[in-house]
């Protein structure tokens, strides 16, 4: 069903004409059990107040101060009898053969197909009965229905066509919010008044403006991002141009191979940052969640450590894998990887040839905690927060990364619900980096 509004009229019409339906039919009950007691009352009545005059003659008193004879065109309504000693002295239907009254009072007789309401009331020796056959009443009855229901049949089109409008009206709100929408351009991401809006439509306006305050943000982060990226690439961009020129214009070998050199230099750097962005952009708090699943934190770090040990060996670094406690949690084993790259990378590249970097797994009263620890020269205390925002790089670090390696610690162990602390090593040189993890995978998944 595509339109709402029709929607609601199948649902309310039908629903209205029952609830007439039922009405007229809980009013048409009570009129039966009125009518009934209202024509029992009558022959009650005419039974009570019929006497019979000198010469036979059959009268209704109590009609003021004059008798009313009773006529037999009163016949087809009801039936008139007098019983004297148990013959039928008179009678306003002498074709139908009623059995002799038994009992003063109400009661129904059977004669044939037909039942007979009838009222016996007796005064000296005379009997008066009074009778009114059922299909009479049945007559009256079925009038009476048709003047309940009719009434309701004959107002379903107007009905239909107030609540046609009266739905329409519901909806203008709908309608108002769809076309502020339609008319804003794509930068336009201001919430949508909600104060004037009915109690149903701001559920709905609510969550719209959720959604267009999570937009604006993103937006702007994304701006952000791209503003930093540009800058952070101009640099060694113009620096590779720059080597390029000077290995054209070098007229000696030596001096061409240096700037190749330095070409080379800049293409590892640029390369390093452009992947370094790439992870950033696939981080951002609107992609696509990771899949969680158990992670063993020192096989991990096994792994690392095998794909890093070449690279510290170059430069004379001892890495290994101090603390190895079996503790797993529940991660991505992608982004875990590259949160602990990004740690033991950052060590190797600021600590400086010959330097030492453990690597450690431990539990702990606050949860599982990864570290990574070097005796370089560290980073002073002031600058411990900001180096884990992008791009910036510490006043003494020489190195030539790309500042963004702690922010993608960070944004992973936010991921994961993990804080990250940076503090100057046990022996208060270098740099030791903690990701705390809130608790053991036992306590979340299986």
């Amino acid at each position: 069903m595509s339109s709402l509004r029709r929607r609601l009229l199948l649902w309310l019409l039908p629903a209205t004409f029952l609830v007439g339906l039922l009405a007229s039919i809980g009013t048409y009950w009570g009129a039966v059990l009125e009518l009934n007691d209202l024509l029992n009352d009558q022959m009650r009545y005419l039974a009570e107040h019929i006497s019979v005059e000198p010469g036979e003659r059959v009268v209704l008193t109590d009609t003021g101060n004059k008798p009313s004879p009773l006529r037999d065109d009163n016949a087809d309504e009801v039936l008139l009898q007098v019983w004297s000693a148990g013959v039928l002295s008179y009678t306003t239907d002498s074709a139908l053969r009623l059995p002799p009254p038994l009992q003063a009072g109400l009661s129904d007789v059977e004669v044939g197909d037909q039942i007979w309401h009838t009222f016996v009331s007796q005064r000296g020796d005379k009997v008066f009965r009074v009778a009114q056959a059922q299909n009479k009443r049945w007559e009256e009855l079925a009038g009476l229905a048709v003047h309940l229901l009719w009434p309701v049949v004959s107002l379903i089109p107007l009905l239909a066509l107030f609540l046609w409008f009266g739905i329409t009206y519901g909806l203008k709100p709908l309608k108002t919010v769809a076309t502020e929408l339609s008319e804003r351009n794509v930068n336009s991401l201001q919430p949508i008044a909600s104060k004037e809006l009915p109690g149903e439509v701001k559920p709905l306006v609510e969550a719209l403006n959720d959604l267009l305050e999570r937009l604006a943000n993103a937006f702007a982060m994304q701006k952000h991002f791209i503003a930093d990226a540009a800058h952070e690439l101009r640099t060694p961009v113009a620096a590779l141009c720059i080597q390029v020129e000077l290995a054209q214009r070098a007229t000696q070998e030596v001096d061409r191979q240096v700037s190749l050199s330095e070409v080379q230099s800049g293409v590892m750097r640029l390369t390093h940052l452009t992947q370094q962005l790439l992870t950033l952009a696939r981080l951002e708090p609107d992609a696509q969640s990771p899949v969680m699943q158990r992670v063993e934190l020192s096989a991990l770090c096994k792994s690392v450590i095998t794909d890093q040990v070449r690279r510290a060996e170059a430069s004379g670094i001892d890495l290994g894998l101090t603390e190895h406690a079996a503790s797993s949690i529940c991660g991505d084993p992608e982004t875990l990887r590259i949160l602990l790259n990004n740690l033991v990378d950052n060590a190797i590249r600021y600590a400086g040839a010959h330097a030492k970097i453990d690597v450690a797994v431990r539990d702990t009263d606050e949860g599982v905690v990864l570290e990574v620890c070097d005796n370089g020269p560290g980073i002073n205390a002031a600058e411990r927060e900001r180096v884990l925002e992008r791009f910036y790089r510490g006043n003494n670090q020489t190195g030539s990364g790309s500042g963004l390696g702690l922010a993608i610690v960070k944004t992973i162990a936010e991921q994961h619900g993990a804080q990250v602390v940076l503090n100057a090593a046990p022996n208060g040189w270098g740099l030791r980096v903690s990701v705390t993890f809130p608790s053991k995978l036992d306590n979340h998944a299986g």
